[in-house]
């Protein structure tokens, strides 16, 4: 027997199959690798983003211990705290990227669907409890779902807080009402022109608190009340994590249902508390 020839034969064969192997090993990598990508690519296609860019020039970062974000975006809620330590004090904007998908089932985000960004500026709870918060809301309507929407908090020439902290100024000279543990808030939601919508979502938003109610059966409600419009009360503790509910905070009411349009299929309104002892009301569109 040739010794030689039988072991040269067995390692070609081995180096065949080694090669084999390798480029099985190889393609199977590949192929997971690229689904993975086209699914991520599939998950990120699906998501709406809106673009927060907070202005750092007027943010106080000695007193301010975190800025908490809260939204409501395509009929959903969100709210995030980001500490001020995490923040590269040497930038002039901080991007906060605020995510939904672009279905639900309740609404498809579309433009010129309306959103709300508000964000507040918290110092330590402990110390300054019952001081007024800064902060800065905006309000707009979706430019893009399929690239970010931006939108400025904190932008020099905002009258937003100027406006809620003259409200709380006077108010610090006026006779006090009792004490309260509670601030309520009733949405109207008028579907005179949408008598035949079927599911929507109406949310609330006060001093960086968010609540909202999925109405189920529209048309049931309506039967039952009589008339075209759909009324939510929200009953907020006054008395947050972040610090008291005052008179001058500002809040915000959106509806959203994908039977709202056209024109939107999600909307929203603002207002000011001017009276914490009464039920303080909004019209959500």
């Amino acid at each position: 027997m040739n010794i030689k020839g039988c072991c040269n034969k067995h390692l070609y064969l081995f180096i065949i199959i080694s090669i084999v192997t390798s480029i099985l090993f190889i393609s199977y990598y590949d192929l997971s690798f690229a689904q993975k990508d086209k699914e991520d690519k599939e998950e990120a296609d699906d998501k709406l983003i809106v673009k927060t860019r907070i202005h750092l020039k007027d943010i106080d970062m000695e007193n301010t211990k975190s800025i908490r974000v809260v939204a409501f975006i395509n009929g959903e809620d969100i709210k995030q705290d980001i500490p001020i330590s995490s923040i590269d004090k040497t930038k002039k904007t901080l991007n906060v990227d605020l995510i939904a998908d672009k279905e639900n089932d309740i609404v498809d985000a579309n433009t010129p669907d309306e959103y709300f960004v508000c964000a507040y500026q918290v110092e330590d709870v402990l110390k300054n409890y019952n001081s007024f918060t800064k902060f800065d809301c905006n309000e707009s309507d979706l430019v893009n779902i399929d690239s970010p929407t931006v939108i400025n908090l904190f932008r020099s020439g905002s009258l937003v807080f100027s406006k809620s902290k003259s409200i709380y100024d006077a108010s610090l000279n006026a006779p006090k009402g009792p004490e309260i543990d509670t601030v309520k808030i009733k949405v109207y939601a008028p579907l005179a022109d949408k008598k035949d919508a079927e599911k929507l979502v109406i949310a609330v938003m006060i001093k960086g608190q968010i609540q909202s109610e999925v109405i189920e059966d529209v048309q049931a409600e309506l039967d039952k009340s009589g008339d075209s419009t759909i009324k939510r009360t929200f009953t907020f503790d006054r008395k947050t994590d972040i610090g008291l509910i005052q008179i001058g905070d500002r809040y915000h009411a959106c509806v959203a249902s994908e039977d709202l349009r056209p024109p939107e299929g999600s909307e929203c309104e603002k207002r000011i508390i001017k009276n914490l002892n009464k039920v303080n009301g909004i019209y959500a569109r």
